[in-house]
C-alpha cells in the first residue's frame, strides 16, 4: 500500500522521515529463478555481471503440485508428493547460492508458496519494497537473435502490474530484452515496514495521517489488478478449451481414418484367405487323386517286375508326368493356381516373361504363387526306379541259370 507521511516540525523529524524512505526502498538486487534444474541459470549470471550490485536476493515461488486425491487413506501419500518436490526446489536453489559464492558476490534465498508465480513476485516486490528486479523475458529455449519483446505471459504480467517504483530487467539467455525504468516521486513510498511505530511515537502531535481516500484509490487499483488477472487466467482457459476440442476432433478424424483403411486390409485378407482356401481345396482333391493313380502304378509295378525287361527297352510315361510346357518328364512338379501341375523352372519361367495367364485355359490367374506336388514327384521317383530294379532282377536270373 502506497501511503504519503508529511512531517512539520524541525529539522529532526525531516531526517526521520529521509531514513524511513532509506529503510523501507531495498537496494539489494533481486533475482527470480525458477525451481528447475539451473532453468534461470543465465538470468542470474547476467544480474551479477551487469547490475554492479553485490548483495542479491534469489527469488522462488513454489508452486505445489495439485493433487486431488478423495479419502484420508492417500493423505500420506500427497504428504510425501509434497516433501520430495519441496526438497528437490530447495537443492536446485543451493546450486544458485553456489554459483553467487564462486562469482564472490553475497546472496541469499526467498521462497515462498503460491499457486500464481506473477501473483507471487509482486506480492514480494510490494511487501519488502523491492526496487531492482532481474526476471526472464521468455524460456532460454525460445530465445533468438529477432527477439525484442516479451514472451512469456507472466514477463507480461508483471511488466504491467509491478509497482512504479521496482526497476525491472527482462532477460533471456544472457541477454537484455528490455527493461522497464521505475518511477520515484518524494511524496510516496511503501509503507510495509513501521508506520504503525511512527504514529505511535512522541512525535504523533507533529505528524499528519495517512489519507483514507489513497487506501480506498490502492484498494480499488489491487482490485482491478486481479480482476485483470483472473480475466487472464479465464482467456487462457478458453482458449485452452478451444484448443482441446479441436486437437479432439482432430483426433477423431484422424481415428476414422485409420479405421476406414483397417476395414480395407481386413476385407482383402479375407479375400487372399477364401483364394487360399480355395486352392487348398482343390490341391486335396487331386492329392487324392494322385494317390488312386499311385494304387494304379503299385499295381503296374508288380506286373513288370515278373516280366523279363531289356535295357533297351523304353516304355511310354503316363500323361501326367509330362510337363505341359516342357513336354518332358517333371523332375520338380508344382501346382498353379488354374490347377494344373508344370515343372516349377518352367511355369517360373512363363512368369518371368511376363505373363499372368494360365498356359494351359489362357486365363488371367488371382496370383503366381506355386505349391510343390510332393506325391506326383514321389510317385514319377518309384515309376523311374522301376526299369532298375527289373534290369537286376533279369540278371540275377541269367546267373543262375
Amino acid at each position: 500500500m502506497v501511503g504519503s507521511l508529511r512531517y512539520r516540525g524541525s529539522d529532526i523529524v525531516e531526517s526521520m522521515e529521509t531514513s524511513k524512505r532509506e529503510t523501507l526502498m531495498d537496494e539489494k538486487i533481486y533475482v527470480a529463478v525458477t525451481g528447475k534444474d539451473l532453468e534461470s541459470k543465465s538470468s542470474l549470471v547476467w544480474a551479477i555481471q551487469n547490475s554492479g550490485g553485490k548483495e542479491f536476493c534469489i527469488v522462488h515461488v513454489h508452486q505445489p503440485i495439485q493433487i486431488s486425491v478423495p479419502g484420508e487413506m492417500f493423505h500420506e501419500q500427497k504428504l510425501r508428493l509434497y516433501r520430495k518436490e519441496k526438497e528437490k526446489a530447495l537443492k536446485n536453489l543451493d546450486k544458485y547460492l553456489h554459483i553467487c559464492r564462486q562469482m564472490q558476490v553475497t546472496a541469499e534465498i526467498i521462497s515462498i508458496e503460491m499457486d500464481s508465480v506473477e501473483e507471487g513476485i509482486l506480492q514480494l516486490i510490494s511487501q519488502r519494497g523491492v526496487t531492482k528486479l532481474v526476471t526472464g523475458a521468455a524460456a532460454d529455449r525460445h530465445y533468438s537473435m529477432r527477439m525484442k519483446d516479451l514472451q512469456s505471459k507472466k514477463a507480461i504480467y508483471i511488466h504491467r502490474e509491478a509497482p512504479a517504483t521496482c526497476h525491472i530487467w527482462f532477460t533471456c539467455k544472457g541477454y537484455l530484452i528490455c527493461s522497464r525504468e521505475a518511477r520515484r516521486t518524494d511524496n510516496f513510498y511503501l509503507e510495509y515496514s513501521s508506520s504503525n511505530t511512527l504514529s505511535q511515537s512522541k512525535i504523533t502531535r507533529e505528524t499528519e495521517s495517512v489519507p483514507s481516500s489513497s487506501i480506498v484509490k490502492d484498494d480499488a487499483e489491487t482490485s482491478k489488478r486481479k480482476a485483470r488477472f483472473e480475466a487472464s487466467k479465464r482467456e487462457e482457459a478458453e482458449k485452452s478449451a478451444v484448443d482441446a476440442l479441436k486437437k479432439a476432433k482432430q483426433w477423431e478424424a484422424v481415428y476414422f481414418e485409420e479405421l476406414k483403411q483397417s476395414y480395407t486390409v481386413i476385407r482383402k485378407l479375407q479375400e487372399k484367405n477364401n483364394l487360399s482356401m480355395e486352392t487348398l481345396r482343390r490341391l486335396r482333391e487331386e492329392q487324392e487323386e494322385l494317390k488312386i493313380k499311385l494304387r494304379e502304378v503299385s499295381k503296374l509295378k508288380g506286373k513288370r517286375e515278373e516280366e523279363e525287361v531289356s535295357p533297351s527297352n523304353h516304355r511310354e510315361p503316363p500323361q501326367y508326368f509330362i510337363c505341359p510346357i516342357t513336354q518332358d518328364i517333371m523332375e520338380d512338379p508344382h501346382v498353379a493356381t488354374d490347377g494344373f501341375t508344370y515343372e516349377r523352372e518352367a511355369i517360373s519361367g512363363w512368369f518371368a516373361r511376363g505373363h499372368e495367364t494360365s498356359p494351359m485355359i489362357n486365363k488371367r490367374l488371382p496370383h503366381t504363387s506355386l505349391v510343390p506336388n510332393l506325391a506326383l514327384r514321389s510317385a514319377i521317383q518309384e515309376w523311374l526306379q522301376v526299369p532298375e530294379s527289373l534290369n537286376k532282377s533279369s540278371a540275377c536270373k541269367s546267373e543262375h541259370f
